[in-house]
Order: C-alpha cells, then sequence, then structure tokens
C-alpha cells in the first residue's frame, strides 16, 4: 500500500511541476488520476520509482495534454497544442446582473462613465448573450446550460465548485462550458436573437 501512496505522490509532484498545470489547477484530480492509469504498468515493471522517473514524466506529460484536449482547453494546431479561449462576456458580473427572474436575467446596468454607444454595445451584446443561453437551455434542458453559465459568469464560481453544486464531474462542467460557448458562438453568427 505504501508504494501505491508513493506512486501517487510521484505523479502529482511530476503534474504540478508540468508548465501546462499552470492555469489549469482546477484539474489536478484529473491530471493525476489519468497519469496514474497510463503508468501502471511502469510501475510494476521496477521497484525502484527513482529509476523510472523520467519515464512517468513522459507518461504524465502526455496525460495532461490528454485530459486538457478532452476537457476542450487545448486544440492540435499545425506544430503543437494550443490553448483555447473561454467565451469572454464583458463585465458580466454580479453588479451587472441584478437578477434571474423564473429562467430569465433581468438586466441591471450601473450609470457607466463610458459613452453612450459603448454603453449600448455592452448592454446589446450582454443581452444577446444571455438570450443566447435561455434559448439553448430551452432547446436541451437536461444539460443544466442556464445553471452553469449562472455559477461561472454572474456567481463566478471555479469549475470545482460548480461541479460539486451540480454534483457533476468537473470535466463534465468543462465539457459542458465549451458546448454552450460553441452554442453560443452559433447562435451568435447566425444572427439569432
Amino acid at each position: 500500500m505504501l508504494l501505491v501512496e508513493e506512486q501517487r505522490a510521484l505523479i502529482e509532484k511530476i503534474v504540478k511541476a508540468d508548465k501546462n498545470y499552470s492555469g489549469n489547477e482546477d484539474l489536478l484530480e484529473d491530471f493525476c488520476s489519468e497519469a496514474f492509469q497510463k503508468s501502471y504498468m511502469i510501475f510494476n515493471s521496477s521497484s525502484n520509482i527513482n529509476k523510472i522517473e523520467s519515464y512517468v514524466a513522459k507518461v504524465v506529460h502526455t496525460s495532461i495534454i490528454g485530459v486538457l484536449k478532452n476537457s476542450g482547453r487545448v486544440r492540435r494546431s499545425s506544430e503543437r497544442y494550443v490553448p483555447t479561449k473561454e467565451v469572454v462576456v464583458p463585465d458580466f458580473s454580479p453588479k451587472t446582473v441584478s437578477k434571474i427572474v423564473g429562467r430569465e436575467f433581468v438586466l441591471d446596468f450601473p450609470d457607466p462613465k463610458e459613452s453612450v454607444e459603448e454603453v449600448l454595445i455592452t448592454k446589446d451584446c450582454l443581452q444577446r448573450i444571455s438570450d443566447a443561453v435561455c434559448v439553448i437551455h430551452k432547446e436541451v434542458p437536461g444539460q443544466m446550460f442556464l445553471d452553469i453559465f449562472h455559477k461561472r459568469y454572474v456567481q463566478g464560481l471555479k469549475q470545482s465548485e460548480i461541479a460539486e453544486a451540480l454534483e457533476l464531474s468537473q470535466s463534465e462542467v468543462s465539457k459542458r462550458l465549451m458546448h454552450l460557448s460553441k452554442l453560443i458562438s452559433n447562435f451568435l453568427e447566425n444572427g439569432q436573437s
């Protein structure tokens, strides 16, 4: 049993040292689990953990890329894996959204110091995004897109906190956020609102 704990500790140490860990700390458990599964045979081939550390490091790096790719956080370019971008919602904070009535957002905009054009553009953008989320939620209510969107962009919760609140895995929340961002993008590109 002690050996398994040492193996897990080694994997976690290597994960935290990997350059792709920074900014993706919320996926630590996913990284470690994936790497542990893939390195099982390596650990069984040698009883000396120090001798196999460089092999395990390669497995860990590959596992991290795999988890990031499956969660939609990186994609393959012609040369390497590059991070994907989340949908950026400008100034979408609890100060902007006053409340949710039923299943609709009620937007409340403070008196900004920006120009009238900037206020209108921001208000229109936020309204279109909130409309898109509400329409998407009605089309696929089982995915909890409205709840996930509200918890992430209005309440500012981390993916791990959303997962706990909605009783989903963190990777499932990540997948749904990426899927929602694609659906919102398609909704906005097609001129629906």
